[in-house]
């Protein structure tokens, strides 16, 4: 398994982020785990999660990441192509600070030692945000490598 991190500079569109990691596991086995990730197999810090997993449906998640204010992302699922790509518009909601709109997408690619998972998240209002989603989601990938190793 080998683990990749890059922020960029996104222009108008905001900051983004782009985090991928290899993975040696068939990409439904991916694809699923890491739905479950947010949904039926939640971690600690995933409180709550209401999925309805269709284009068009809405996602509800709630967190609590530990030393992190709690917050909850409102999704809209913008594309479903099982089992190698997802893609999303999320809100993120937060009680005492201002929140922010960014667009996500998943894709799931063949690789050399396994597949490929790679997460796109564009808009972010400050690089700062950013940096701190950019430094969650390698963890994020290494529970799901875990879970299918």
């Amino acid at each position: 398994m080998s683990d990749h991190r890059r922020p960029t500079e996104g222009g108008r569109a905001g900051h983004a982020l782009d985090v991928a990691r290899v993975i040696d596991a068939p990409p439904d086995a991916i694809f699923y785990a890491f739905i479950a990730l947010y949904d039926s197999r939640r971690p600690e810090w995933v409180t709550d999660s209401r999925l309805d997993l269709r284009c068009g449906g809405r996602w509800s998640v709630a967190f609590q990441v530990p030393d992190g204010p709690a917050f909850s992302e409102e999704r809209v699922i913008t594309a479903l192509e099982c089992p190698h790509r997802l893609a999303y518009d999320m809100a993120a909601v937060f009680d005492d600070e201002p929140g922010f709109d960014t667009t996500v997408e998943v894709t799931i690619e063949a690789a050399e030692d396994g597949h490929r998972i790679r997460l796109m998240q564009r808009g972010f209002p400050t690089a700062a945000t950013r940096d701190e989603f950019a430094a969650a989601w390698p963890d994020v990938l290494g529970e799901l490598a875990r879970r299918l190793s």
